[in-house]
């Protein structure tokens, strides 16, 4: 019973001004506009974490890639010594590391390409507002 006083108050009411409108609409532009930016920010700073933690690996993949190639490289070159002069099993080993090289820094770049800076979640709901506020003003 009191829903229905409660419709029929509504329906005696008189329609409300135009600034009154005005001012709905400008206040609650700002509310969205306010949601909008903590979604962006949001979104970004996850983004961002994710690419951290690629270039931390990146970082740590290097690392530990120089100190094994170190090893490895001055074992060759020992080894290559009993068949070759010196310089020419270090000039061997200094080509094929710059092959290994380039290779890694391939599929570092291809992975930190395919992390998608744009927040297409605010992007979606800035498409929506819009699409809801011009609903509302026609």
């Amino acid at each position: 019973m009191s829903d229905q006083a409660n419709v029929i108050s509504h329906a005696a009411e008189a329609p409300r001004p135009l600034r009154e409108i005005v001012q709905d609409i400008l206040r609650d532009i700002g509310r969205i506009i306010q949601a909008e930016i903590r979604l962006a920010k949001n979104e970004l700073s996850e983004k961002a974490r994710k690419a951290g933690m690629a270039a931390g690996f990146l970082g740590a993949a290097a690392v530990t890639g120089l100190l094994s190639a170190a090893c490895l490289v001055t074992t060759c070159i020992a080894a290559l010594t009993l068949v070759m002069p010196l310089w020419l099993a270090a000039l061997i080993m200094g080509i094929l590391l710059g092959f290994a090289a380039a290779g890694a820094f391939a599929v570092g770049r291809t992975r930190l390409s395919q992390i998608d800076p744009r927040p297409e979640q605010t992007m979606q709901t800035l498409e929506d507002n819009v699409e809801w506020a011009k609903q509302r003003t026609m």
